[in-house]
């Protein structure tokens, strides 16, 4: 089965982006794969208001990043996001970034992220509605409470 990608994020980087070495430095990349995860809780039903008002939200404890293309100022890329897995509490995302034009593919990243309580600072259940969104867009399954554990 094909993985299925939707974009999540596009975008001029710019000139102030860049680090002595003339291309994006990396701290954007983080800041875009953040923007990049919120916009897709917004586009499943979890909207930034939604987590506010439930005193949720998700936080990234892993992320693996493959930087394979340079940016530089004016570049426009896009990215493009899919679901690997969801848990009850764990979701893991992958994300493309890709430079449009050329279709260059610059990065590739690989976050896991888990559903907090805002007030308590600790795990929490994914609201449902965004679990059942995240697998009926994606077609995958959700994952059991013992494999999560795993």
């Amino acid at each position: 089965m094909t993985e299925k990608y939707i974009e999540t994020l596009r975008m001029m980087t710019q000139a102030w982006q860049c680090d002595h070495l003339g291309h994006v430095n990396v701290s954007f990349y983080m800041g875009w794969l953040g923007d990049a995860a919120f916009a897709m809780g917004a586009m499943h039903g979890w909207p930034r208001e939604q987590m506010l008002a439930e005193q949720a939200g998700v936080a990234a404890v892993k992320a693996e990043v493959d930087y394979q293309a340079e940016l530089r100022g004016g570049d426009m890329v896009r990215m493009e996001s899919t679901v690997e897995s969801i848990a009850e509490r764990k979701i893991v995302f992958r994300h493309r970034l890709i430079r449009v034009g050329d279709e260059k593919l610059a990065m590739t990243a690989r976050l896991t992220g888990v559903c907090i309580d805002l007030v308590k600072r600790r795990s929490r259940p994914f609201p449902q509605n965004f679990v059942a969104r995240i697998v009926e867009t994606f077609g995958i399954k959700p994952v059991a409470p013992k494999e999560a554990a795993a």
